[in-house]
């Protein structure tokens, strides 16, 4: 599945796989645990492709890195693209995905970014067309 194409609930679940966070196997009790530092996360309290307060430290912290594949998406002049300017957070997001995993990612069912059960017992790795040319930009 291409990267650029991730949204909601699954692009979530692949910004928590590219922290290296651990899932919860039930939604937390505690607010704190929904924090990036706790190490954790949890399908019903983690979402940060919609909330700021969870994408922040890690835009802050690995800024170089989402900006180079934002260029290397659309160019440098990435921050002017509709596209970004009206979903800026997702986008971001997308492109931090990227820069663990590539420009694309193995397809996950949507059962198994929502169930504990199966996700903890599933290792992903990086996939080796990292460099490849997402087929949207092209041409093809």
């Amino acid at each position: 599945m291409r990267v650029t194409s991730l949204d909601g609930a699954l692009l979530d679940f692949w910004v928590a796989k590219s922290e290296n966070l651990q899932l919860l196997p039930e939604i937390p009790e505690n607010e704190q645990i929904r924090l990036n530092e706790s190490g954790y996360w949890h399908p019903s309290t983690y979402h940060p492709s919609s909330d700021w307060s969870q994408a922040g430290p890690i835009i802050s912290n690995e800024w170089y890195s989402i900006e180079d594949a934002l260029i290397e998406w659309f160019g440098p002049t990435w921050p002017s693209i509709r596209a970004i300017s009206t979903a800026p957070l997702k986008w971001l997001m997308r492109a931090y995905v990227k820069t663990k995993f590539g420009d694309e990612v193995e397809e996950v069912e949507e059962a198994e970014y929502g169930s504990p059960e199966i996700l903890t017992n599933k290792e992903y790795r990086i996939n080796s067309n990292a460099k490849r040319w997402p087929s949207w930009l092209s041409g093809n």
